[in-house]
């Protein structure tokens, strides 16, 4: 990193000082080889006072584990029927992403905690089909991230939604991600994906304005990548909810969470 860039920095951080970054980690991303990085990078933005939480997916541990048990799951990303040995295999995933994200958190010696933060209800029946174990956020416990975030403590949050009932739901992570950052009125919300941006008609979207997204969502869809429409649906609603910025970023990019955050 040049001087220039460290200069570049430094404008940025009285401004970032005790915000709040909710960032949204694929779980391909975290089994990817960049990942440590990624979280030394997470640890450098807490030391600069900015507050990160951190949710995220597990889709790629599930379709992984399937192949080895020979499994076929119902669904892999929280938004289809989630059956219930789908939800068994979705709950041994999404412990082992939380868990390997606990270790690097604390390789930075840093603190960090896994939450039941994201309040659920079951999806119900669509167009005459049972959701099953697939739930539907109803709501964040943001004082129970409040009182983590105020100790020091990153919050991990996986896609996991959980009811009154002591009952577990499949939920999707970038909905997650999305419902914590309008909670805790997120300065940034980040999805860091395998992927370097929205991908529109085969072409990289770089930067774009939120009525511009929403223009060719409602009209275009189709033409999104499949990786991309999700985040895009995603971030649109964030920055509609007063987010005042949202960043789809590749995670296997060395200090690209850096360079996205500080050098834009």
């Amino acid at each position: 990193m040049k001087l220039t860039d460290l200069r570049g920095i430094l404008q940025y951080i009285p401004r970032f000082k005790d915000k709040i970054f909710v960032i949204s980690l694929d779980g391909a991303v975290v089994a990817g080889e960049n990942f440590s990085n990624l979280l030394l990078d997470i640890a450098l933005l807490r030391s600069l006072n900015i507050r990160p939480v951190l949710v995220h997916g597990a889709a790629h541990q599930i379709e992984s584990w399937s192949k080895q048990t020979h499994h076929s799951p119902s669904n892999t990303d929280g938004t289809g029927i989630t059956d219930e040995s789908t939800l068994q295999v979705a709950l041994q995933a999404s412990t082992m992403v939380t868990h390997q994200i606990l270790e690097k958190v604390s390789i930075s010696d840093l603190r960090g905690a896994s939450t039941n933060a994201i309040i659920a209800h079951p999806k119900g029946i669509i167009q005459g089909v049972d959701q099953q174990h697939t739930g539907k956020i109803e709501r964040v416990d943001e004082r129970l991230l409040e009182l983590l975030i105020g100790q020091d403590i990153i919050p991990v949050i996986s896609p996991l939604g959980f009811d009154g009932e002591g009952k577990t739901f499949r939920v999707n992570s970038d909905a997650v991600a999305l419902a914590v950052a309008k909670s805790l009125k997120a300065a940034k919300l980040i999805y860091i994906t395998t992927q370097d941006g929205l991908v529109f008609n085969g072409e990289l979207i770089r930067q774009m304005a939120v009525n511009e997204l929403d223009e060719r969502l409602s009209s275009e869809e189709s033409l999104f990548s499949p990786q991309s429409l999700s985040k895009a649906q995603h971030a649109a609603e964030a920055c509609r909810w007063h987010v005042p910025r949202a960043h789809i970023i590749n995670g296997g990019v060395a200090e690209g969470l850096l360079a996205e955050v500080f050098l834009q």
